[in-house]
């Protein structure tokens, strides 16, 4: 009898082995990535890698349509990104070829150096601590192109958790290798290969203003006061 329940158990585990391997790539559309956000969406860390994968999609230009749906899905906004006035420069960004390396800075293993290359396809996050505000979860997230965390706001709705507060997902960073390389070399030909990066898209004077996308009050500004639910050890998550 218990030769049978061990057989059966190493098979659910195999089962369930392949079925996580189903989702090593990013949702085909809407409403697949709606599918996946009602079993993923349950943790934070779920909603978390959700809404990166949806960004993904909106920055492919063959997957926009959909992945515009998929990222006000997961901001819980009330409305398409496109008509937001606070989410301009966010939805700007995810349009700009040369500001996609901010995005791809959270996945673990990239680097200025390496220009941020990554796999929006399989890519994993670093997790640090998680602290409780009242109605609210701040999330550290590490970019790698950035010298502290970037932090942002989960909020639980109807068992599903939802990013209310992205501003820090677009927020400058360091620019790749190839974009100094470019910058320092503009006076050779050999790197006009690449459109001439335009120096005001670096500039730093338009923060982006943090969004709600549901009725409830914005959250003030982060602190480092709260109950942490995990220790500041950072967590890759996958």
């Amino acid at each position: 009898m218990w030769k049978k329940l061990s057989t059966v158990l190493a098979l659910s585990a195999l089962l369930l082995a392949v079925g996580g391997e189903a989702w090593a790539a990013l949702p085909r559309d809407y409403q697949e990535f709606k599918a996946r956000y009602q079993k993923e969406g349950k943790t934070p860390e779920g909603a978390v890698k959700l809404y990166f994968e949806a960004v993904f999609c909106y920055i492919n230009e063959a997957t926009r349509a959909e992945g515009s749906k998929m990222v006000r899905y997961a901001l819980h906004y009330d409305r398409p990104i496109e008509q937001s006035n606070n989410l301009s420069t966010f939805a700007e960004r995810l349009r700009d070829p040369e500001m996609h390396h901010i995005f791809r800075g959270f996945a673990e293993g990239t680097s200025p150096e390496n220009d941020y290359r990554m796999s929006p396809d399989n890519f994993n996050l670093v997790v640090g601590k998680k602290v409780q505000e009242q109605g609210y979860l701040r999330v550290f997230l590490r970019n790698s192109g950035a010298d502290s965390p970037r932090v942002v706001w989960m909020k639980e709705f109807d068992g599903l958790w939802y990013m209310i507060n992205n501003a820090s997902t677009y927020v400058e960073v360091r620019p790749p290798k190839a974009f100094i390389d470019r910058t320092k070399n503009a006076h050779d030909a050999d790197y006009d290969a690449s459109p001439a990066p335009d120096p005001r898209k670096r500039d730093n004077d338009n923060t982006p203003s943090p969004s709600e996308g549901n009725a409830s009050p914005e959250p003030t500004a982060p602190s480092d006061e709260g109950e942490s639910t995990e220790d500041d050890e950072e967590v890759v998550f996958k």
